[in-house]
């Protein structure tokens, strides 16, 4: 009985002293944390407009005019809307043998700017050189000369006029509560408001009624009587040649001559310039 008892013991013991050590495979208890990845390097913050501007202007100086084309759009797809920056991308793209891009930016520079002599110098020289004798689509002479203010001042320009036109308005319109029977206030009055009313239809018109126009860009073009390759093709245009859009869709343009022939175009044929 003591010998069994004994034996009892001693295999007890033995069992303990296995289960005090160590297991060879450990258990794993909890899922192990998930490390983090080191931090990437930041990106390089996009470059400022005035350093584009300067190495636009510096690669057009040494002839490298697609990186000056390149610095240039840059600029534009940062948001800056400048009669200066479309002219400098109109002599670049002159330069680099875009006719199309060429002429597209010089309106563009005469919409801000529509007094500056150099854009309109070289917007003539530019449409010398087109291969089409079309005339591009401008507005009567007559109806240039009756509305000059709408021709001759930019967007941002009659928009001031009208807020200082009529910022005088309404001070004449004070100083006639004082004085009910002077003449030259009331006419004065009058001019004002009619002015104000003049530019104020002009600002409305560039925003919402401007036609809008294009211009070619690849050496030669074909105009289809549909929007689709398979269409009969009407007439061809070339490079520089400005139209008048009237219709847009996704892919096709459909344009006027001033002749009155109509054809369609593939979108990417085109400068649309509003």
């Amino acid at each position: 009985m003591r010998q069994g008892l004994a034996l009892f013991f001693a295999l007890l013991a033995w069992a303990g002293s296995l289960a005090g050590q160590p297991a060879t495979t450990p258990v794993v208890t909890e899922a192990p944390a998930v490390k983090e990845a080191p931090a990437s390097t930041p990106p390089e913050a996009p470059p400022e407009p005035a350093e584009l501007w300067v190495n636009g202007n510096a690669a057009y100086e040494a002839g490298d005019f697609e990186t000056a084309v390149s610095r240039y759009r840059e600029m534009e797809s940062l948001g800056v809307e400048n009669g200066h920056l479309h002219y400098n991308l109109g002599n670049a793209y002159l330069r680099a043998g875009d006719l199309g891009q060429a002429i597209a930016s010089y309106r563009r520079a005469l919409r801000l700017l529509p007094r500056d002599e150099d854009a309109l110098a070289n917007l003539a020289f530019a449409r010398r050189s087109a291969r089409d004798e079309i005339a591009p689509p401008e507005p009567p002479v007559l109806l240039r000369t009756l509305l000059f203010w709408h021709y001759s001042l930019a967007p941002d320009e009659v928009l001031r006029s009208v807020v200082l036109v009529s910022g005088v308005f309404w001070m004449v319109l004070v100083l006639r509560l004082y004085r009910r029977t002077s003449e030259v206030l009331r006419w004065s009055a009058v001019c004002l408001l009619a002015a104000a009313l003049a530019l104020g239809g002009s600002l409305v018109a560039h925003a919402a009624f401007t036609p809008a126009s294009a211009v070619v860009l690849p050496q030669e073009i074909d105009l289809h009587a549909a929007a689709g390759e398979g269409s009969v093709v009407r007439f061809r245009l070339h490079a520089g040649t400005e139209v008048r859009v009237i219709e847009q869709r996704p892919e096709w343009i459909r344009i006027e001559l001033p002749d009155g022939q109509r054809g369609w175009s593939r979108r990417e044929y085109m400068e649309i310039v509003e």
